[in-house]
């Protein structure tokens, strides 16, 4: 178990997350604690799922260790069941901590509009590494929660429409999102996008269908301090299009250089020799978005963009702290109950939680 949490007083742990009657009522109200026939309190059931995710367990091991300890006692069906019933209750817990320690990212609910930042993050289990997964979430953003998890084999692309897209969501993402057909889908629904678009792809064309150069597109921002223009954006093989704004904002001479020589290690580490065009067009944030320009200026964009970053911290965290390459399960509510779990640990872990931090690339701060 993690050594902070191991060192911990299980009183004091509890403590800090509320009392018992505190924690009884919101597992009672989230569906994890409606009869206590098996688990006879909440923090008895938040202790079953920490041994779960941070002992390592296996549900029928979980089961005798429960058993032996005197605190359950259930089989190991009966474990998944309380396990899997506990997802939300302890999303709840962590959304708690995060609106105490991130009120910047609550203060991006604005507009009408629920903030999803959708991820999708490499889990490699022990074997070869061929045969890594795929963990796709979506995170709202406006109620700190995360509301949609899928575990997939590494052949399962990253889409923007994970989960169910409601009208009047703004889904977030990075640039493994920005593909035509899957913007079209989100916009179909109801929603809207915001994500930062690769050098290469997907086409963006003009209003008589002319394919833009990104590259002028970049520089031409660069002179002007801000491009700010509407576009089709193009899926190569189905020619499905979708209209849209491609904002383009420079980052500060040292971010664009930062920014350049990551593009060249990237490049490095996958083996290839990247274009000149490429290396330059990185020192440029480029967005893709189908909000309107009336209310939704370039800076705010990239202010709303960087919003996403939190995930990413989230997934950096659950690394480093507690292991998310452990992840076992691929069952959805499961794995919902183990990154939750994981989450509330590296909360508790820390005093504080880092701001959207300037190093990320992806919150550069905007050129003057």
């Amino acid at each position: 178990m993690n050594d902070s949490l191991h060192a911990m007083n299980w009183d004091e742990l509890v403590a800090r997350l509320g009392s018992e009657e505190e924690l009884t009522r919101s597992a009672r109200e989230a569906g994890a604690l409606l009869r206590k026939r098996q688990v006879s309190s909440a923090t008895i059931l938040l202790r079953l799922c920490f041994a779960y995710v941070l002992g390592r367990f296996s549900l029928r091991t979980l089961a005798a260790w429960a058993e032996q300890r005197g605190l359950a006692s259930m089989s190991d069906v009966a474990m998944l069941r309380r396990l899997k019933a506990s997802a939300d209750w302890v999303g709840d817990l962590v959304s708690d901590l995060l609106a105490e320690r991130c009120p910047e990212a609550l203060a991006g609910s604005s507009g009408g509009l629920r903030m999803m930042a959708v991820d999708a993050t490499v889990v490699a289990p022990p074997g070869p590494k061929r045969a890594y997964w795929m963990v796709h979430t979506v995170f709202d953003l406006s109620r700190l929660r995360l509301c949609s998890v899928d575990v997939t084999d590494r052949h399962d692309a990253e889409r923007l429409s994970r989960g169910v897209v409601q009208a009047g969501e703004l889904r977030i993402a990075d640039r493994a999102h920005a593909r035509a057909d899957d913007l079209a889908r989100v916009v179909e629904a109801g929603g809207a996008f915001l994500v930062r678009a690769p050098s290469t792809h997907p086409r963006l064309l003009d209003g008589e269908g002319r394919l833009l150069d990104r590259l002028a597109l970049c520089r031409e921002a660069g002179e002007k301090g801000v491009l700010d223009r509407p576009v089709r954006v193009q899926d190569r093989k189905s020619k499905v299009e979708v209209a849209a704004r491609v904002v383009i904002l420079p980052l500060p001479p040292e971010a664009a250089a930062k920014a350049r020589r990551a593009a060249r290690r990237l490049a490095a580490k996958a083996g290839y020799e990247p274009s000149e065009a490429g290396i330059e067009m990185a020192g440029c944030l480029v967005l893709l978005t189908s909000l309107p320009s009336d209310g939704w200026p370039p800076e705010r964009l990239a202010s709303t963009y960087r919003l996403r970053w939190q995930v990413e911290l989230a997934f950096k965290r659950m690394k480093s702290l507690v292991g998310l390459e452990d992840l076992r399960a691929k069952d959805p509510n499961l794995a919902r109950l183990w990154i939750n779990t994981a989450l509330l640990a590296a909360l508790l872990t820390e005093d504080d939680l880092p701001a959207l931090g300037p190093e990320a690339p992806d919150s550069l701060p905007l050129a003057a």
